[in-house]
């Protein structure tokens, strides 16, 4: 059962969002969203989001550089963050009763953020050796960005928040500065907090702590859709690997579209769990590939329903994509599947629901998206998916993107 939320709006237009469980366990998870991912780079300038995510826990105006993490370990707290297509998400999980501190380390980095050059060219190296260990160096790491690469040719999707290399290397200092003061403004975030917390005592410290923030700049709207696939499309990548792999990716509607609740409950029919289709088929009775999964990507905009697969040595890889397109197109829906993926659904959602982090995630996302009705209607409307409903969305399945990693 869902948790009820209280909003609270400041002068500034900073949203606060407050969500009480009371569990007695005193913990708490405060969060703050910026909606801003690599959706909104340009190219050139691509995987600035994820630079500037790694630059806010450096210095500021009353914090040395790494002083930020030292603080919340002070706590007894953990601190992260992450950076996705399209926004960013830093938390902080500790007792209640550093509720106030969290704020003001929130509320330093943006007001204060120093951003020096020398902070940032250091930096800089750390997360060029992110983009070689996590996609240049790895083989599926490589095939999953070339994927973007091709599935989206106007759209910002066209790349992953880590972004291209030469604009990793080509960035200034000046062009960090200009994304921070643009998209790290009061009207552009939202504080969520939930556990053990009284709702006025959160609003009250966030009025406290971020009501002196003033908005900084007007926020580029993000107007490129992504144009309809004129067919089917294949890329084959030549590469020094062990092994081949494969991956299809087909156009879906954005995070609120009605379809999503049924591409979510088909892609637990596809690779939830050992019992999964595509794990069932290629795996252990074809022993065609050592690894497979399908995944439905729910973004703000048109977002792709992707299947992935390590192919085994001497297999055909061609003959995995045809089986992958087979299985996608072609598996029945039954009744006792589906009630098998309801049950299974509402029972992580709900385990998820059962911590402040869990909570944070799955309320956070659909705020940071702009629109948390999808959530409010999770339940019913899973529950009233039918295998017919199921069987409609593999219209989306007729065009697609193949993209082959193949070892030379």
């Amino acid at each position: 059962m869902l948790h009820k939320f209280y909003t609270y709006k400041l002068k500034n237009d900073l949203e606060v969002i407050a969500i009480p469980m009371n569990k007695g366990s005193n913990v708490i998870t405060s969060n703050i969203y910026y909606k801003v991912g690599s959706r909104n780079e340009v190219m050139g300038k691509t995987g600035i989001a994820h630079m500037l995510e790694h630059m806010n826990f450096k210095s500021t105006k009353n914090l040395k550089e790494g002083e930020f993490d030292k603080v919340v370990k002070s706590l007894g707290g953990v601190d992260n963050a992450s950076t996705g297509f399209d926004y960013t998400h830093y938390f902080i999980k500790t007792s209640r009763r550093y509720l106030n501190k969290t704020f003001e380390l929130f509320s330093e980095v943006m007001a204060n953020l120093k951003l020096s050059d020398e902070e940032f060219q250091r930096e800089r190296k750390v997360v060029y050796e992110e983009r070689l260990w996590r996609t240049d160096n790895n083989p599926i790491g490589y095939l999953y960005f070339r994927l973007f690469n091709n599935a989206y040719i106007y759209h910002p999707y066209h790349w992953t928040p880590i972004g291209f290399k030469d604009d990793i290397l080509n960035w200034s200092i000046e062009d960090i500065r200009e994304f921070h003061k643009t998209y790290y403004q009061p009207k552009n975030a939202f504080l969520l907090v939930a556990g053990d917390i009284e709702v006025d005592e959160v609003f009250k410290s966030a009025e406290k702590y971020f009501s002196h923030i003033k908005n900084r700049a007007e926020i580029p709207k993000v107007h490129q859709k992504e144009p309809p696939l004129d067919g089917d499309k294949k890329i084959e990548i030549k590469r020094e690997t062990q092994v081949d792999i494969v991956a299809i990716a087909y156009h879906i509607p954005e995070f609120n579209h009605e379809d999503q609740f049924a591409l979510s409950a088909y892609s637990e029919i596809l690779s939830g769990g050992k019992s999964g289709v595509l794990r069932d088929k290629l795996i252990n009775k074809k022993r065609l590939v050592s690894e497979v999964y399908a995944y439905n990507m729910e973004l703000i905009d048109k977002g792709v329903f992707l299947s992935l697969a390590v192919v085994n040595p001497g297999v055909n890889p061609d003959k995995v994509v045809k089986e992958i397109k087979s299985i996608l197109r072609n598996t029945k829906i039954t009744k006792k599947d589906l009630q098998k993926v309801k049950n299974q659904t509402k029972m992580d959602f709900l385990t998820s629901l059962e911590s402040s982090s869990g909570v944070s995630n799955i309320y956070g996302d659909y705020f940071a998206k702009g629109d948390i009705t999808p959530l409010l209607q999770y339940e019913e409307k899973i529950n009233s998916l039918t295998p017919q409903k199921v069987e409609e969305i593999k219209k989306y399945f007729d065009k697609g993107v193949e993209v082959k990693l193949l070892k030379v």
